[in-house]
């Protein structure tokens, strides 16, 4: 799982960054329906932010900021787990989540799709 999550943000820099420079759209769903994806500017906002351009990762997609701090915290709990021979990562991820939780999950992801759409128009 920590060689998928380096080889995705190897990815994302590579693929990203050409698409971005040759104006090339690589978001199927926009490409499909004409309008911005959940997603749509997480790659950008991404490679913003680890260049220090905050504000600007802000502005491309919000929900870059607490994606990746979740990463982050993944990468070190499963360090932590392979260095204790250990398995607790797994196991809190399989655990069920609330509905609570899931329902506060859903509207993040709704108002960011929004905010999306409102930034295209």
């Amino acid at each position: 799982m920590i060689l998928a999550i380096f080889c995705g943000y190897l990815a994302l820099f590579s693929f990203d960054n050409l698409s971005f420079q040759n104006n090339i759209p690589h978001c199927v769903f926009k490409l499909v329906t004409g309008i911005p994806c959940p997603g749509c500017g997480m790659g950008r906002s991404t490679i913003e932010l680890f260049s220090g351009n905050i504000l600007n990762s802000f502005r491309y997609n919000i929900l870059c900021f607490p994606f990746t701090l979740m990463i982050i915290i993944s990468l070190f709990w499963m360090f932590a787990d392979i260095v204790k021979k250990r398995e607790t990562f797994f196991m809190f991820i399989n655990q069920n989540m609330k509905k609570k939780y899931k329902f506060l999950l859903f509207a993040i992801v709704i108002i960011n799709w929004t905010l999306n759409i409102i930034r295209e128009i």
